[in-house]
């Protein structure tokens, strides 16, 4: 059994006494995968963090207008959308999400199709961009939120009616 031990390629007994190797290694491939995931969660975060303003706030704030990338949140005014013909220009202003005329408005302006929840009364909509020299907010993305006030027709009509 001696000269058969001593005929195979490697030492048992070292291989034993070699665990620890194995278990640094694994431990190090450990730290690798882990710092890996850490930087990926790092680099994702900052574009997630974006705050959005209201207008009211964004309008308040010289900071915001700078040119830098920020998220604006309010609501379409009324009759204020316009496309340009045979384009997918659009213009249009935004209000605060209680939707009063006499508050502050954003006009706004996007090259891009829409979203159908754009068109919603209903719905609170997230612009995306930066504030150009011409006091135009120029919109990168649009993010619609659901309308969280579903009402049918019917009833969309009689509060109509009412106010």
């Amino acid at each position: 059994m001696a000269g058969l031990q001593s005929d195979l390629p490697f030492d048992l007994e070292a291989e034993n006494d070699g665990g620890k190797g194995h278990r640094t290694r694994f431990v190090i491939l450990g730290l690798v995968v882990a710092l890996a995931v850490g930087y990926m969660v790092y680099a994702a975060f900052p574009g997630n963090a974006l705050y959005f303003l209201t207008v009211s706030e964004f309008m308040a704030r010289d900071s915001a207008q700078d040119g830098r990338t920020v998220r604006v949140a309010g609501k379409l005014v009324d009759g204020s959308f316009l496309r340009e013909e045979n384009s997918t220009v659009a213009n249009f202003r935004l209000t605060d999400n209680d939707g009063e005329l006499v508050g502050q408005q954003l006009n706004a302006s996007y090259l891009g199709v829409l979203p159908d929840l754009f068109f919603n009364p209903h719905s609170e909509v997230i612009l995306e961009g930066s504030y150009g020299t011409d006091r135009v907010f120029q919109v990168n993305n649009v993010l619609v939120k659901c309308p969280s006030k579903y009402q049918s027709v019917e009833q969309e009509q009689e509060q109509r009616l009412l106010n």
